[in-house]
């Protein structure tokens, strides 16, 4: 379901991206668990929106380059671009609308 990513592979996964997901996570992090739970719902309403996870403890230059301060952080990727950044939960239909507005 999710494309693990790393400071490695970020950067050409994302740009390579027409429309995805990216959840900013840490291993041990509740709210994390909860967020991986919400995307899986809200894949099923969103089908073609690829989902990538990268841990923010594993691979710092990602979440530098992203600005991804603190987990959960979720990045809508449109056209290899990030079009919209939020951190925090969210419920299946809250990530649905911010999935289309941005």
């Amino acid at each position: 379901m999710f494309t693990p990513l790393d400071d490695a592979s970020y950067e050409a996964a994302l740009h390579g991206c027409e429309a995805g997901v990216a959840l900013f996570h840490k291993k041990l992090c509740p709210h994390c668990k909860n967020m991986e739970k919400v995307l899986e719902k809200f894949s099923a309403q969103a089908p073609g929106v690829s989902l990538f996870s990268i841990d923010i403890e594993e691979n710092p230059a990602a979440a530098q380059a992203f600005g991804a301060e603190r987990a959960p952080t979720l990045l809508v990727i449109k056209n290899g671009s990030v079009t919209g950044r939020k951190a925090g939960l969210m419920n299946p239909r809250e990530t649905l609308a911010f999935y289309k507005a941005n």
